[in-house]
Order: structure tokens, then sequence, then C-alpha cells
């Protein structure tokens, strides 16, 4: 009998794992612009048809409210006052279990703090959040921000970036730590520390105090795969200030034969191309369902070249910025081929898995290689000078035989008006 409930479990998709329910900690936004807020869940642990995912705003730190004016969306998708005509959302087509919001026309006073909450329809309740939710970091406020992911190849030089929202100028130190995940919370631990008037060669550094307070960290391999957290203190703030996003740090071990593209695509300049890339769950008890996010980059050049396509747009190279875009799940579109995207384009494909309440595991895969040749746009045959001669000649030819045949048909019709006139 046990044995059947299991299997009976299984297969409806009801089982012992975790649920997880995933969203980016951070937002930078602009007053009157627009944001759009994904939201990511694995092993509901209930029928995907009784699950429905509903949007609460709050201020406080934690996305623990349950009062019911704090719903912005509800779970049948009517849209609070305060929203409406400003909110829209959409489910991914690409993912089961995954749903934006679209926000337009931002204001102050909104959020700041938006949550996404797991609502059972069956029993009428919520059963999950996401804990922190995405906090929205609007212009005029103090604030670190960092990307909520890095990833790299070993043996490269890696770029961990961190942006202050005021003066960098007023900086007087900045400390990198290592960071819990679970708690959300950096560590005693630090990397490193720097003031203005000190400076470090070592594997650690930062890529330019006075303008840059991003951490570089040099020839990597995957032991360095950790979480990052950035904190600063500044000539007029009394405590420091740590990031509310901690970066994690993906490394894939380096393989020579990555540099050799499976692929080779022929194409005119000016025209549009998609490059495949594919990837497969990590091996073991992985399914779908632990799948709470999928992020996607592609590098040019070589494996460890700059980033022609990146989720965070700021990290892309100038030569593919808005002008490269995902198409299904990782396949790449570049529009508008120039003769420099002659080159290689290189896939990688992290996987993030549920592995407990607010912890994840996250798998890196090579998706493949594709040698991209351009051809110059194809121009019309070109003429020999023997040819163009005879086209001239005939031209002259055709001409005088047109002026002959008029001046027969006037000296025709000038006869025949002589004849006329005579026999009148």
């Amino acid at each position: 009998m046990r044995l059947f409930i299991v299997i009976s479990l299984y297969f409806l998709g009801i089982t012992g794992s975790p649920v997880c329910v995933h969203q980016m900690t951070t937002r930078t936004v602009q007053s009157g612009g627009s944001v759009t807020i994904p939201c990511s869940y694995a092993n509901p642990g209930k029928p995907d048809e009784d699950v429905r995912v509903i949007w609460r705003e709050t201020d406080q730190q934690l996305c623990s409210s349950t009062a019911a004016e704090d719903t912005i969306i509800s779970h049948s998708g009517n849209v609070t006052e305060k929203y409406k005509g400003r909110l829209y959302r959409e489910k991914d087509p690409n993912r089961n279990r995954t749903e934006y919001i679209t926000i337009t026309g931002l204001k102050p006073t909104d959020g700041p703090r938006f949550c996404c909450q797991l609502y059972d329809i069956r029993y009428g309740h919520i059963f999950k959040d996401s804990g922190l939710g995405t906090l929205l970091q609007f212009p005029g406020t103090e604030y670190i921000t960092q990307l909520d992911e890095v990833m790299a190849v070993s043996r490269e030089d890696v770029i961990i970036p961190c942006y202050y929202s005021k003066d960098i100028s007023d900086i007087i130190k900045v400390t990198w730590y290592y960071a819990d995940r679970g708690k959300n919370d950096c560590t005693h631990i630090a990397l490193q520390e720097w003031r203005k008037d000190q400076y470090f060669n070592s594997r650690y550094s930062l890529v330019n105090f006075t303008q840059d307070i991003s951490l570089r960290i040099r020839n990597i391999d995957v032991t360095y795969e950790r979480s990052y957290c950035c904190v600063i203190s500044t000539s007029t703030a009394r405590a420091t200030l740590e990031s509310k996003q901690f970066t994690r740090l993906i490394v894939a071990e380096y393989q020579s034969s990555w540099n050799q593209p499976t692929n080779n695509i022929i194409l005119q300049e000016g025209h549009s191309v998609t490059l495949p890339c594919s990837y497969t769950l990590p091996s073991g008890r992985s399914t779908e369902r632990d799948v709470v996010r999928v992020n996607v980059y592609w590098r040019v050049g070589n494996v460890t070249g700059p980033y022609a396509y990146h989720p965070y747009q700021d990290m892309v190279h100038s030569t593919y910025r808005h002008r490269t875009s995902m198409t299904g799940m990782t396949n790449l579109m570049i529009n508008d081929v120039t003769k420099a995207d002659n080159t290689s384009f290189h896939c990688f494909v992290v996987v993030k898995r549920c592995a407990g309440d607010y912890r994840y595991d996250d798998d890196i895969q090579y998706g493949g290689g594709t040698r991209l040749i351009i051809k110059e746009p194809s121009e019309p045959p070109q003429m020999s000078s023997f040819g163009q001669e005879a086209l001239v000649l005939a031209a002259y030819v055709a001409v005088k035989f047109f002026i002959a045949v008029i001046l027969v048909v006037l000296g025709c019709v000038y006869g025949r008006a002589k004849n006329t006139k005579r026999s009148t």
C-alpha cells in the first residue's frame, strides 16, 4: 500500500522535495521608467493546476505579510487600483513555473519590495514565498548593488561588479567578504580590505579604487565558486554599507576542446542568424521540476572572451549590445551581422536547482560553439571589356536603324502628301 501511495504521488508531482520560490533580490530602476520582475518556483508539492502566483508589495525586510491590502495582483488576475493600467503579468513561454510582472510609470512610492507567493486555490491559502522578494532601488537613495550571478572559466581573470549609487570619491574603505547565501548576509571572512592610501598586489584587487570598486580575481579555479559581498565605508557615513544583492561566482573547468567549434554557419553580411546551444539536466534525481532558473551566457572569440550575450545588458560588449537576444531557451540571435562577427561564439548555461528552503545548487555546462563565416554582399556580375564594346556597337547600330526607319517613314508621308496635292 505504501509503495502504491509513493508511486501515485510521484506521477502527480507531489513529492517530498523541497519547495523553492526564487526572485532576484534587487533591481535598480528610474522614476518614470519600467521594471520586469521574474518569479520562479520548483517542486510546489501540489499539482500545477492547483497553484497560482499572487504578488504583494511591502516596505518590510521580508515577504512575510499576508495582509490583503498588500496584494497588488491576486491569483485570479485582479490588479489593485494603485497599479491599474501600469501592471501586467505574463507567463514565461519556455518554462511552466515562471512568470513575470512588468510595472510601468514607476513612482518612488511603489513597493519598494515586491514579493511573489504561491497560492493553493483548492484550500485558499498561501503556502510559500520567496523570502526576500525583489527590492527596487531608486535614484537619490544610498545603496550598493551587485549582480546576483557571474560565470567564469578556470584560468581566466574575473571581475565581480559592485556599484555605489553616490559619489564614489567619498569612499574611504572597501572590504570584500564571502557571503552566506542561506542567511543572506556577509560572513566575517574578509578576502581583503582596501583603503585609499593603501594598495595591494595580490590575487584579489579592485579594478580602480578611484573609479571602480569591483573585485578582480586573477587566475581563478573551481575552488573560487562562492558568493561574494561588497562592503564600503564613506567619509560621511557613520556605519558601513553593504550590498543587499550578493554575487554567486559560477566557475566552469576549462576544456581545450571548447575552443574548437562544432558548428559552422556561412551567411552574408547584413543578415541575421540564430546560433544553437543545448544543455542537459545534471545527472541524478534532478528533473525539470527542480529547476528555478536557467541563465545563458554567450562569449565571443574564445571561451574567455567578451560577452556577446549576458543576462545583464551592461555586461555585454558594446559591439553586441542591443544587437543580440535569446530565442527559445538558449539559442542566440544576432541581427545585422558584420565582418567583425567573422569569429567563434561559445555558449554556457547555468542551471539553478532547488536544494532546500531558500537554498540552491548551481550547475554550469558548456552548451557548444559555432563558427560564423561572413561573406560580403554579392555584387552583380561584371561584364568583360569585349562584351562592353559589343554592347556599345549594338546600341550604335540600333540607333542608326531607328533613325533610318524614321527618315523612311517621314519620306513616305511627305511623298504621299505631295501626290495628293498634285491630284487636286
